[in-house]
């Protein structure tokens, strides 16, 4: 038999936990649903940028696979036209910015593949690489040598933001999922 006085205690204990499940119901149901957000989103987040010279600058120092270009059949682009294709540092700050959002692309995929995770690490490593190369650029713009640098560092992150966005487009088709023409175009 229960005492009468503990009746306003249990009462108040029942009281709590109802408030404080449908506290936790209510913050349940508004979360998203990934935390990169929905397929709209994450392509809304890319910034534009030119892909051809992009390709162009890229292909200049590696081949389509990532590994260094030898040959007689090299492309030699003038290093003083890599920053004006580019768009200087503020365009080296785009890709950087785009990298952020094609890591997301890897994480997203790996709610279906979760093999898309070693995709996304190595996205990860490349864009701290970039981040690196940009951080070299802006110290050398600090002390007045940013042309003269501009030309290695430069290409080092464009040819890495290009190969990452082979590596998210190829994750994209090897999963064959929903969406790779909205990625295409977005790349």
């Amino acid at each position: 038999m229960m005492n009468t006085s503990a009746i306003p205690f249990f009462s108040a204990v029942a009281v709590f936990l109802v408030a404080l499940t449908a506290t936790a119901a209510h913050f349940y149901r508004r979360r998203p649903k990934t935390p990169y957000g929905n397929w709209e989103m994450l392509l809304a987040r890319f910034t534009s940028v030119d892909r051809e010279s992009i390709t162009l600058i890229a292909l200049d120092l590696v081949d389509e696979s990532g590994g260094p270009r030898y040959g007689e059949d090299d492309i030699i682009l003038d290093p003083s036209c890599i920053s004006p294709l580019i768009g200087g540092l503020e365009g080296l700050e785009v890709l950087k910015r785009n990298c952020a959002v094609l890591i997301d692309l890897a994480f997203y995929v790996q709610q279906w593949y979760p093999e898309a995770l070693v995709v996304a690490e190595q996205l990860r490593m490349n864009a701290r690489e970039i981040e690196w190369h940009i951080d070299r650029l802006r110290g050398a713009a600090k002390i007045g040598k940013l042309e003269s640098v501009f030309p290695e560092y430069g290409q080092r992150v464009i040819a890495t933001y290009y190969l990452m966005t082979r590596h998210v487009l190829a994750l994209y088709e090897i999963g064959n999922f929903p969406g790779l023409a909205d990625l295409q175009r977005a790349l």
